[in-house]
């Protein structure tokens, strides 16, 4: 058993929900949150895809300061 520290106002927002969801308890409340979630994923790996642009080879040798490597 572990205890977290929330803000009043965290606390009875969540209160609030596990009324409405009718959970038994808040671990179940928030462990149904965490598991259903869409946007958490399994691996980080390949988050940022299409996000962020691509470094030129120039920017690389700079970066890592090491020719060999490209």
């Amino acid at each position: 058993m572990k205890t977290i520290a929330l803000k009043d106002k965290t606390f009875n927002l969540i209160r609030e929900l596990k009324e409405r969801e009718n959970e038994v308890s808040f671990d179940k409340l928030i462990f149904n949150l965490l598991l259903n979630k869409d946007s958490i994923e399994g691996s980080m790996f390949g988050s940022l895809k299409n996000k962020t642009k691509s470094f030129t080879p120039k920017e690389r040798r700079k970066i890592w300061k090491d020719e060999n490597r490209i």
